[in-house]
Formats: structure tokens, sequence, C-alpha cells
């Protein structure tokens, strides 16, 4: 077991999530501020509509923020993906082995998409920021 969890841990921690999980999380984060709101019963419309433009301004400017981090990220991708790339290219590697190896050289693409295909990520992110404004400008209208 303490093998299967080391196998699991980069060189600076665990791995990334996968893409699908970190846009879960963009999604669910507004809904679990909100929800904390209204557990404290604190949840109005002008703090629900000041919770969502924070989220959009925040979405907005993720990929900025994140440049900072890219190029370890960046240089942990390709890290991984050399050592793949060389157990792929060995000699006497069997079917199942190879399946395996590509297996995982999907996954370590997966967990690396903001190495590997941010636009992908960040045009997602920006679509979820755009409409929690949108949103955020109509809860501003009802103070009125």
């Amino acid at each position: 077991m303490i093998a299967a969890l080391n196998s699991r841990l980069s060189h600076h921690g665990i791995d990334p999530p996968k893409r699908w999980v970190y846009l879960s999380l963009v999604a669910a984060s507004p809904c679990m501020a909100l929800a904390a709101l209204w557990n404290q019963g604190d949840l109005t419309v002008v703090s629900a509509s000041i919770t969502l433009s924070a989220s959009a301004y925040l979405y907005l400017r993720l990929e900025t923020i994140q440049n900072r981090f890219r190029p370890a990220w960046a240089e942990e991708y390709e890290r991984k993906r050399a050592a793949l790339m060389a157990q792929l290219s060995s000699e006497g590697l069997s079917v199942l082995d190879r399946r395996k190896l590509l297996s995982q050289l999907d996954d370590l693409n997966d967990r690396y998409h903001l190495v590997t295909s941010s636009q992908v990520t960040y045009r997602w992110v920006k679509r979820q920021a755009y409409a929690m404004r949108v949103i955020a400008r109509l809860l501003r209208l009802n103070i009125r």
C-alpha cells in the first residue's frame, strides 16, 4: 500500500488533479462560498452578488495568476514524460506493459492539462466567470 502511495507522489507533492476534477472544483467553489453564507444565515441578494462578482474576477485572472507556476509544472511534466517515454522505448516490453505505460502517459497529459492544453481549461473557466458576472448583475438589478 505504501508503494502504491509513493508511486502517486510527485517531486513536489501529490500529482495535480485531472482536468475534470479541476473544472468541477472551479464550478463548485462559488457554490461552497454561497452555501457557507447560507449556513451562517448571511446569504442575501447583496452577499450573493458580491460573492459571485469576486469569484468571476478571480476566475478571469486565473490564467495570469497561475502563469507564475507554469514553468515549474512544465519542468515536472517533462521529467515525468521523459521517464515514461524511456520505459516505452525499452525493448522486450510486453503488450500489457506497453498499454499500461500508454495509459500512464494519457493520465499524465490529463493531470498536467495546464501545461499541455491550458487554453481548453481556461476557456471553460472564463465561460464560468462570465456566467457568474451575468448572475451577479441580475442580482444587483433585483436590489434596486
